[in-house]
């Protein structure tokens, strides 16, 4: 599966603060723009993660590793 992620640009973002599970609350007003990163997602006994940039970490700090371990 295929999908496109669309971009935006924060107008402008305050946060709020942390939640129990880490994440922050946020109040923000954005832009959506023509932009999109593609994301691709097959079916695989085991997971794997290539980005195609070198600043992509693929640990646990990387939150498409943390929504593949969910299904794992």
């Amino acid at each position: 599966m295929k999908i496109l992620s669309a971009a935006k640009i924060n107008l402008t973002l305050e946060i709020l603060g942390r939640r129990p599970d880490g994440f922050h609350e946020v109040a923000t007003w954005m832009l959506p723009i023509g932009l999109y990163d593609s994301v691709e997602i097959e079916l695989a006994s085991q997971s794997s993660f290539y980005p195609n940039l070198p600043e992509l970490k693929g640990d646990r700090s990387n939150l498409i590793i943390q929504a593949a371990q969910v299904f794992n």
